[in-house]
């Protein structure tokens, strides 16, 4: 790997989605960007074919954020000349929505403990390079869901999403003094190819009852990471910033 004095960034579940949309937004702004993928390497280089195109740096790396031995050596492979200046907790736990009646409580202690599994050796390992290189940015990818159920069948999903929010702001509270910036941003309803089997009709309701009109897209949430992990929210950390258009305004 090249030496650069570009800043580096670590985005998980960076090749598709809001993690895709994430890796070209930093990379846009100047970052040297780590596109971590589980399986899909091709969808992973295209991301870094197309930060490449626009005159940007990135590279793929390969593993499993819910494996703490992995996790560890990503966040080795993704630093460079040492340094990691953000790390994007983009990568959760996939689940099926599935109401409460129903939900086995292996599946909601799967959903629970690997969402928090996919941050914490990674959050470890930060915490480490960042506070020896005096500073960084750590972003978590919530949900909106996190602040209650929108729809029957989102209890393991919401409770996951809310532990990881109370996680950040532990997270936040001793990063502090090491420099560390560590905040949560929070999307609703997002059109990506995890959502694009939800019909029309639903997204088109969500659209008329979001205060700016319409759902969001991966670049919303993207451009609200890369606010977050710049310099103008230098002395912002702790906070949950929700990215919904305001679709939750009214039932807050």
């Amino acid at each position: 790997m090249k030496t650069t004095s570009k800043p580096t960034a670590l985005v998980t579940g960076g090749s598709r989605g809001i993690g895709a949309a994430t890796s070209r937004e930093l990379a846009a702004r100047g970052y040297r960007v780590a596109v971590n993928y589980f399986s899909n390497r091709e969808a992973a280089d295209q991301v870094v074919k197309q930060i490449e195109a626009d005159g940007g740096e990135a590279f793929a790396v390969q593993a499993d954020v819910h494996d703490p031995r992995q996790a560890a050596e990503l966040l080795e492979r993704s630093t460079v000349d040492g340094r990691l200046d953000v790390l994007v907790c983009n990568a959760g736990a996939r689940f099926t929505p599935t109401p409460l009646p129903r939900l086995s409580w292996e599946d909601f202690h799967a959903k629970v403990t690997n969402e928090l599994a996919s941050v914490y050796t990674l959050t470890q390992q930060a915490l480490a390079v960042m506070g020896a290189q005096g500073g960084g940015r750590i972003v978590y990818v919530s949900s909106a869901v996190a602040d209650g159920p929108p729809t029957a069948g989102m209890a393991a999903h919401g409770t996951a999403k809310a532990a990881l929010n109370t996680f950040a702001r532990f997270v936040a509270h001793e990063a502090g003094s090491l420099g560390i910036n560590v905040n949560v941003v929070a999307p609703g309803f997002v059109r990506t190819e995890a959502s694009a089997g939800q019909p029309q009709e639903f997204q088109q309701r969500l659209a008329e009852h979001t205060p700016l009109g319409r759902v969001a897209e991966p670049e919303d949430v993207a451009r609200a990471i890369a606010m977050l992990a710049g310099e103008d929210a230098g002395f912002v950390t702790g906070a949950v910033v929700t990215v919904d258009g305001g679709h939750g305004v009214g039932r807050r």
